[in-house]
């Protein structure tokens, strides 16, 4: 499901930050930031997806260059407490791939580009999983200046773009948080997914689930390293209960499900015993054969019959078969994916018992304590994937060991091809039920008749 996350964040001198440095460390890149004499080298910097400048038409070409871009934002922003950049921080959906990602960002920064005439710098960045972040959070640094391009000149306006001041900052922002989801929708819709996100929060959609607590990064870093805290333990607890309750829906519709399958069968015994019920009237009608017998009648021999064998399993009808077969089917299948869940499991237990057992190494005494910090990190945050993963195989197998299988059109195909007989004298039945339903809907009109005629008398 696409997780909805995007932020607005400011870049400011009083800070003590540089827009020049920002730059660099986002696109990766090695930048000369001419206001501190200082070089801003984040070349080896990894995970670094795309990169791209986006900006009006007319606008410098100086001003398309990196480097020359925040070094002239640097100049033209001349106040100790000047707001240099604003920037926007979105998440991708985990169901685009790259080239996808890519068209949304284009879209996103050519609206905000549109919309405010500002200059865009933007890049998208990859999961660092080895660090423990999660590997499906792929997400993008969007900066924009705070002065609109002058179309007649190609260089920064006089003065600021006052859409992001405090007068409007609210409404502005609550305009971009819609946007923003709008287009992921679309996004997503135009790769053929089903799901979607909002933009509002909890409470403004009443869907009854409890948001979370802001971690913040010195939670999140303790959180990889695997140290629990108090926050980080409640927000785990908030998202359990917003996973069972989401669940609910899903638990209904089973048990409506269920519900119908059982109707259904209730239907089909008292079709089964109708034409039963007529089967024994026309035999009953038939006129009985005299058998003439000239030799003296003798009394039949007894036969004992086991109160065990008086009961006779009922036969099931070509329907029931169909269906039971089907159920078999489906019930295979979904023991399958357990099965593979289990050996998944297997896996990472032993897999996650190697992890714990270099995690014992001891700390170096004189030298090597920087490298013996830095594998201790990579290896707390492979013992929480390890365990993410543990947890969801678990919760997966509880959930499919509790879900009744239900049998796809696949199934149904397969076993149509598998027993064809059993196929064309099921269609048979259906037709015989569907024509004995006809026979009940025509002679309703005259069962009101007759019950009305009844009560005038």
């Amino acid at each position: 499901m696409a997780i909805y996350h995007f932020s607005v964040k400011t870049i400011s001198r009083s800070a003590g930050r540089s827009a020049v440095a920002c730059s660099a460390y986002r696109s990766g890149e090695k930048l000369i930031d001419e206001r501190q004499g200082k070089e801003q080298d984040y070349t080896r910097k990894t995970g670094v997806e795309f990169t791209k400048i986006y900006a009006p038409e007319n606008t410098n070409p100086e001003l398309l260059d990196r480097n020359q871009l925040w070094n002239t934002v640097e100049k033209v922003e001349r106040r100790k407490d000047a707001n240099l950049a604003r920037e926007f921080e979105i998440a991708f959906p985990h169901e685009l791939n790259a080239e996808q990602r890519q068209a949304m960002l284009n879209d996103l920064c050519q609206e905000l580009v549109n919309r405010h005439g500002v200059i865009v710098d933007a890049a998208i960045h990859a999961p660092h999983t080895q660090s423990g972040s999660d590997e499906r959070n792929y997400h993008a640094h969007i900066m924009f200046t705070g002065r609109q391009i002058d179309l007649e000149t190609g260089d920064f306006a006089k003065k600021r773009n006052r859409d992001f001041n405090k007068e409007n900052s609210r409404q502005t922002v609550n305009e971009w948080r819609k946007t923003f989801a709008d287009l992921s929708n679309q996004h997503l819709a135009r790769a053929g997914h089903l799901s979607q996100v909002d933009h509002r929060s909890y409470a403004d959609q009443d869907n009854g689930l409890q948001a979370t607590i802001h971690e913040g990064s010195k939670v999140t870093q303790l959180r990889r390293q695997g140290i629990d805290t108090e926050i980080s333990l409640k927000n785990d607890f908030i998202k359990q209960q917003n996973v069972e309750k989401q669940r609910l829906p899903e638990i209904l519709k089973g048990l409506e499900q269920e519900i119908h399958l059982t109707e259904s069968q209730i239907d089909k015994y008292k079709i089964e015993m109708s034409l039963e019920t007529i089967q024994k009237l026309s035999n009953s009608m038939q006129p009985q054969k005299q058998v003439i017998t000239t030799k003296p009648q003798e009394k039949p021999l007894e036969r004992k019959i086991e109160p065990s064998t008086r009961i006779e399993k009922p036969k099931l009808s070509a329907t029931q078969q169909f269906d039971l077969l089907k159920d078999q089917l489906a019930r295979q299948q979904q023991q399958k994916v357990i099965d593979k869940l289990k050996a998944e499991m297997k896996e990472i237990r032993s897999e996650y018992a190697k992890q714990t057992e270099l995690s014992k190494k001891p700390k170096p005494m004189l030298f090597g304590k920087l490298k013996w910090e830095q594998e201790q990190a990579e290896i707390r945050g492979n013992l929480n994937n390890l365990k993410r993963r543990f947890d969801t195989n678990k919760t997966r197998i509880s959930y499919l060991e509790v879900q009744k299988p239900y049998g796809s059109h696949e199934n149904y195909k397969a076993i149509a091809e598998k027993h064809p007989a059993l196929f064309r004298e099921m269609l048979k039945e259906k037709e015989q039920q569907e024509q004995i339903r006809q026979r009940q809907r025509d002679l309703e009109p005259t069962r009101t008749r007759t019950q009305s005629n009844d009560r005038e008398r």
